[in-house]
C-alpha cells in the first residue's frame, strides 16, 4: 500500500510538471505575433495576410491547437491587400486591433497604411465585435520620405509615457527612403495622428542585412521604464534580429530621447529570422514574456513558414532586460507563471 501512494504521490508530481511546460512553437504558422493574458485566457493574434483571427487557449502551450476564430476581413480593395502585423491593445478600458494593410489593386507595397479596429469594452479581445475605425497616417507634409509626402507605414503599435502623452509607433521611410522607426502624438479621441518624428534608423552592421530596415516596433514596460522593442535587416534573411530602444527621458518625439542596443536576440539553435515580436504578462502578472516568429528556413523568410515562440524576459538588479537566445524547438520550457 505504501508504495502504492508513493507511485500515485510520483505520478501526481509528473503530472503537474507536465501541466506547467511548454514546447515551441506555440503557433504555427505565426508570423508577427502579437500576444495578451486577459479574462484567464491566452490571447494570440498574427499575420494571416487575408484577415485578421485571435486564437485563445488557458495555457500557453495550448495555443497550438487552441480554438480560433476571424475577427475581422475587408471587401474595400483599397485596404484589404497584406493583413499584416495585427495587434490587440487595451485603452481606457476598451479593446482595439492596429494593423497594416495595402490596396489589393496595386503592386505592393507603396500602398500600405497603418490602420485600428474599434472593439469591445469586455474583458477579453475574442468575444468583441470589431469595426473600422481610422487609417493613422498624418497629413502630407507631415509624412515619410524625403519630401515627407509618402504615407507607406507598417507595423503601427501603441505606446503610452506617462506624464507625456500617447503615442503611435510605425516603420515608415525617412529622408533617405529607408525604413526607420517614426513616432508621432496619437488622439485617442478624435484617432488622428500628428506629424511623424524619425527615432531610429538602420545604421548598426546587424540592421543592414538584405536591405537596411528597422520595423515591428512594441512597447516594453518594466518597473518604471520602458523600452521599444524593433527588428533589424530584411525578414528574408536569417539576420532578421531584434533590437531595444530605451527611453531615457525628455521628449520621446527627439531621437536623442532613446538609446539604442542591438542585437538583443537573433538567431540560434535552428531558428532563423527571430523578430517582429510582442511582450506580455504571465497569468499571475509577476513576469514579463516575448513573444516572436522565426523560421527553420535557414536562408531566413518573410512568409507564412514563419511561426511563434515565446520565452521570459530576465531583468537584471538594474532593470536591464535580457530576451537570451530562442531555443530548440525540442527543448520543454518551464510555462508562465500562475498557469
Amino acid at each position: 500500500m505504501r508504495s502504492l501512494k508513493r507511485s500515485l504521490l510520483l505520478a501526481g508530481a509528473l503530472q503537474a510538471c507536465l501541466t506547467t511546460a511548454y514546447q515551441n512553437p506555440v503557433q504555427r504558422p505565426g508570423p508577427d505575433p502579437s500576444m495578451v493574458y486577459a479574462d484567464g485566457m491566452y490571447y494570440l493574434t498574427h499575420t494571416s495576410y487575408s484577415y485578421i483571427g485571435i486564437t485563445k487557449s488557458t495555457t500557453l502551450a495550448g495555443l497550438i491547437n487552441g480554438t480560433t476564430k476571424t475577427i475581422w476581413t475587408d471587401s474595400d480593395p483599397t485596404k484589404n491587400a497584406n493583413m499584416w502585423a495585427p495587434e490587440m491593445h487595451q485603452i481606457d478600458e476598451t479593446w482595439y486591433m492596429f494593423y497594416s494593410s495595402c490596396n489589393s489593386l496595386e503592386s505592393c507595397c507603396d500602398s500600405c497604411r497603418t490602420r485600428v479596429l474599434q472593439g469591445c469594452e469586455g474583458p477579453n479581445p475574442y468575444d468583441c465585435t470589431y469595426t473600422y475605425l481610422a487609417e493613422l497616417i498624418p497629413p502630407v507634409g507631415y509624412q515619410g520620405g524625403p519630401n515627407k509626402t509618402f504615407a507607406f507605414a507598417i507595423d503601427g503599435t501603441y505606446l503610452e509615457i506617462p506624464g507625456r502623452g500617447r503615442y503611435h509607433v510605425v516603420s515608415a521611410n525617412d529622408a533617405n527612403n529607408q525604413q526607420a522607426i517614426q513616432i508621432t502624438m496619437l488622439n485617442t479621441t478624435s484617432w488622428k495622428v500628428a506629424g511623424w518624428n524619425v527615432i531610429s534608423v538602420p545604421d548598426q552592421a546587424w540592421e543592414l542585412n538584405g536591405v537596411p530596415v528597422n520595423e515591428g516596433p512594441h512597447p516594453l514596460y518594466h518597473n518604471g521604464e520602458i523600452w521599444l522593442s524593433y527588428s533589424g535587416s530584411y525578414c528574408g534573411t536569417p539576420y532578421y534580429a531584434l533590437g531595444l530602444l530605451h527611453y531615457t527621458g525628455g521628449d520621446p518625439l527627439l531621437q536623442s530621447s532613446w538609446n539604442k542596443t542591438g542585437p538583443v536576440l537573433s538567431q540560434a539553435n535552428g531558428n532563423y529570422g527571430t523578430g517582429h515580436n510582442c511582450f506580455f504578462q504571465s497569468p499571475d502578472g509577476s513576469q514579463v514574456w516575448n513573444a516572436f516568429h522565426a523560421t527553420s528556413n535557414s536562408a531566413g523568410s518573410c512568409g507564412s513558414d514563419r511561426y511563434t515562440m515565446a520565452q521570459i524576459v530576465n531583468f537584471s538588479t538594474s532593470n536591464v532586460p535580457s530576451l537570451g537566445i530562442p531555443m530548440p524547438l525540442s527543448a520543454m520550457l518551464t510555462a508562465p507563471s500562475g498557469e
